[in-house]
């Protein structure tokens, strides 16, 4: 098993480059006073970034449980001004797991392909 130690690190990233972008946009536009709050989500780009090239092993490995805590660490952390938005991300999110269970159940069912 691969586990999900980069996938979660990535996602970490992102859901806080999203929120800084998020906060920075709050009057409209991106300045030079925005800048700390981006550099406080570039602070997790290393760990996103460091083996991003084990994460298709990861996802081609993933178990329901492990798509189920990367659902939840998603939803739990993003924070965002508009909850409209938010609640448009966490459906976004949703609809990514179902879509996730949905493929497993076909793949489950699938005739094993012929020799």
């Amino acid at each position: 098993m691969a586990g999900i130690k980069e996938t979660k690190e990535l996602l970490k990233f992102i859901v806080e480059f999203a929120e800084a972008i998020d906060k920075s946009m709050e009057d409209g536009d991106i300045g030079f006073a925005d800048l700390t709050n981006l550099v406080s989500a570039m602070m997790a780009a290393g760990d996103a970034f460091s083996d991003i090239s084990l994460i298709p092993e990861e996802i081609n490995d993933l178990d329901d449980n492990e798509a189920l805590e990367l659902y939840a660490y998603a939803k739990d952390e993003l924070d965002l001004r508009s909850d409209k938005l938010e609640e448009i991300v966490e459906s976004a999110l949703e609809i990514g797991l179902k879509v996730y269970q949905l493929f497993n159940l076909i793949k489950g069912t699938a005739p094993a392909p012929a020799a």
